[in-house]
This record gives structure tokens, C-alpha cells and sequence, in this order.
């Protein structure tokens, strides 16, 4: 059972000491705190948490198991860091740890209700943890938010100066934690337009609106950055091909990379029968799907750099260097999928493709 009240917090930086692993079920994390208390001891001074890398795995999931300490702990299995200050969608779960799943899906529902978006992370503090009779369990939800206006200000101001990012951002001070996700995704598209107005430079506006874009899962960043230092670009190809999931086809000829973006909802797509039901079924973005059933659309495809700013740093943290994207079909502009092209560095010109 849980309390369904939902409530929204800032929560503050805290010093964590942590075990990160991949564990397979959530048996496994009261282990993990067993050998942090062991390791810590006194310098525990909080209720034992657990930080989830939704994304970075193919199965299982990817945790930091930690408690909050006085001092820094540090061991081969125990590292200390600080837990970033963080917005975020609160709720408490009572009862058995094998039931939260029920309380995150509630947040996830007030979420497609209201004005805020969720990062790729979420954190579970177990204010009461009892191992012999786990229906007294207390544990609060937390799902950290993407602050998607936050982060189009930060690269207004970088791309276009202070000036332009305050009159980009004109009416978002009226847009609450209660705010509905409508009024939100109005403010989203009159943003936009401001934007369209105030530069037609396509590149300045790319940097700008990729930049709001959800933060691609570090882990399998590096993963793809190790297999291109042990081998070739075309290595990560191959390692992308074996993901439908979480990796499109990339096709590479010369030094441009040709793709298309997985439909969101496959069976969907394949089965709709008119094209808003199609362009609905393909796309992931909560914020695009109110203005996917006329085209021309109300909300300008330049909304769309944001899913590249998604490739952007994808390819970017793998090669270290700055790649190019361009859109070549987007939904906004009518097309009934989305597919782009990325130019690589001349130096990594080649041919590769799912049937070579």
C-alpha cells in the first residue's frame, strides 16, 4: 500500500558512501547495506538508500546501494561521493519492498498529467527497513525530474546571451509544480516560436534546443568509448546492432552515419490506420504527441533538436570530439518517422551496415 499523496521536492546534496553493482532482484540490495554497515559503521549518519541507473543495463538493474555519512569511506568495494542536489516527485510506499514498483508507476501517471518530465533516474530512501516483517516497511519514492526549461535557458544564455534567454523564457514563471502537462506543453510551443523568431540560424538554434535533451545513460557511453579504443568505429556499429532496444540501425557511408528512429510503440505503428495514429504510435516525446494529430503542426519541428541533442551526446562522449547532426524527416514536419544523418570526423570515413 502507499500514501498517495505526491509531493514535489528540491532535494539537497548529501555525502553518500556507495556500492555500485548490477543486481538482478531486490533481494539482493538489503545484502548490500548489510556490508556497507559493516564497512561504515558509526559514520553512518541516515536511513539507507538506493540510487537506480534506469537504461544502463540490458537485464537486471544498475544501483548504488548507500548511506549518508559523516566522513568520507573509501575501500575497494566502498566509494564515498556526493548525491547531486536534485528536483524531484516524492511519494511514500508502506509495505513490502517487493510492491514499490506499484508507487513508482503512480508518480509516472501524475507525471503524464502534469508539467514535468522524468530524468533516467530514481532514488528509494527506506525510512523504516525490517527484514523479519517486511509489511511495516517505509520507503519514500523519489523520481528525479528533467528540467526541461531549465536547461533551454542554460543554452539560450550560452548559444544567444542573457538577454535573449529572458525573453525566451517569458510566462515560465507561471508554470507550477501543479501546473497540467496542456499548459506546459503551451508554454513548450510559444518558446519555441520565440526562438524561430529571434534567430533562423539552424545551427545556433540545434545548439540551444539540444541542449534541453535527457541525458543518455553514462554507462553505456563508456561501455561503446572501450570498445572503440580497443578496436574500430565500426565495433560500435556491431555492439549497436545487437540492441534493438535501446540502439536504432545506424548505417555508416563515408563519414556520415544514416538513421532512423525505433518506433515507440512498434505494433502500434503497424497497425494504425490513419497517419495521426501512425505519427502517435512512432514518437517518444511526451511533449510533441498534443500537436501530432493536424500538420502542419502548431509546434515547430525546431523542437526537435532536442532528440538530437539525445544522439549528440551519445556519439560525442564515445569519440570525444563534435559530431553534426541534421534532421531529415521529423513528424512535426509532416514525415511519418524521424531519421537523421550524423557527420562524423573526416578521419573515420568507412562503409557498415546491419547486412554487410
Amino acid at each position: 500500500m502507499a500514501d498517495d499523496t505526491i509531493i514535489y521536492k528540491q532535494l539537497e546534496p548529501v555525502r553518500i558512501a556507495f556500492i555500485k553493482t548490477c543486481v538482478n532482484t531486490r533481494d539482493e540490495i538489503s545484502l548490500l547495506f548489510d556490508r556497507l554497515r559493516l564497512i561504515c559503521g558509526d559514520a553512518i549518519c541516515g536511513d539507507a538508500l538506493a540510487i537506480f541507473h534506469n537504461g544502463a543495463v540490458k537485464e537486471g538493474y544498475l544501483i548504488e546501494a548507500a548511506f549518508p555519512v559523516a566522513c568520507p569511506v573509501d575501500s575497494d568495494e566502498v566509494h564515498t561521493r556526493t548525491l547531486e542536489a536534485a528536483p524531484a516527485l516524492t511519494m511514500l510506499h508502506c509495505g513490502s519492498h517487493l510492491t514499490i514498483r506499484e508507487t513508482v508507476l503512480k508518480i509516472y501517471d501524475y507525471l503524464d498529467t502534469h508539467a514535468w518530465t522524468t530524468s533516467l533516474f530514481r532514488r528509494e530512501i527506506y525510512r523504516v527497513l525490517n527484514s523479519t516483517q517486511p509489511e511495516k516497511n517505509v520507503a519514500e519514492v523519489q523520481v528525479i525530474l528533467h528540467m526541461w526549461d531549465r536547461f533551454f535557458a542554460e543554452g539560450a544564455e550560452k548559444v544567444l546571451g542573457a538577454e535573449t534567454s529572458k525573453r525566451l523564457m517569458q510566462g515560465i514563471e507561471s508554470i507550477t509544480p501543479e501546473s497540467s502537462s496542456k499548459d506546459y506543453t503551451i508554454w513548450i510551443q510559444t518558446a519555441i516560436a520565440r526562438l524561430d523568431t529571434l534567430t533562423d540560424d539552424s545551427e545556433k538554434k540545434c545548439q540551444v534546443v539540444s541542449h534541453c535533451a535527457h541525458v543518455f545513460p553514462q554507462e553505456r557511453i563508456e561501455h561503446l568509448r572501450i570498445i572503440f579504443e580497443r578496436g574500430t568505429f565500426d565495433d560500435i556499429l556491431r555492439e549497436m546492432y545487437t540492441d534493438d532496444f535501446w540502439y536504432e540501425k545506424p548505417v555508416r557511408r563515408g563519414n556520415v552515419l544514416y538513421m532512423r528512429k525505433n518506433p515507440f510503440n512498434p505494433e502500434g505503428y503497424a497497425k494504425a490506420v490513419t497517419p495521426a495514429e501512425r505519427r502517435k504510435a512512432y514518437c517518444h516525446c511526451s511533449f510533441v504527441h498534443p500537436f501530432l494529430d493536424e500538420i502542419p503542426a502548431r509546434l515547430s519541428p525546431t523542437f526537435c533538436y532536442c532528440g538530437a541533442g539525445w544522439y549528440k551526446r551519445l556519439w560525442e562522449g564515445i569519440l570525444g570530439q563534435p559530431v553534426s547532426i541534421e534532421h531529415v524527416e521529423t513528424l512535426l514536419k509532416g514525415n511519418d518517422q524521424c531519421t537523421l544523418t550524423i557527420a562524423l570526423p573526416l578521419e573515420l570515413a568507412g562503409e557498415c551496415s546491419p547486412e554487410g
